[in-house]
């Protein structure tokens, strides 16, 4: 069984800032930060899937991009 090559990236963003994928076709900023916690925007086509991760036990209820009409 062979698997794919996975790429890593680790980068340091601050509030308002962005990184972008595949020729910018797909797009995540950092929008708020507080402590752990961080609000990240995703930008995507809407052929891409995105699996929502589960509630945390902490989580006050604020929209996702994924709720929310404006990305």
């Amino acid at each position: 069984m062979t698997s794919k090559p996975t790429t890593i990236l680790i980068r340091d963003l601050r509030v308002g800032e962005c990184v972008s994928f595949d020729g910018g076709r797909i797009k995540v900023c950092l929008r708020e930060k507080s402590g752990r916690a961080a609000r990240l925007q995703f930008e995507v086509p809407e052929a891409v899937g995105i699996d929502k991760p589960r509630q945390a036990a902490n989580d006050e209820g604020h929209p996702t991009p994924l709720d929310s009409a404006t990305l």
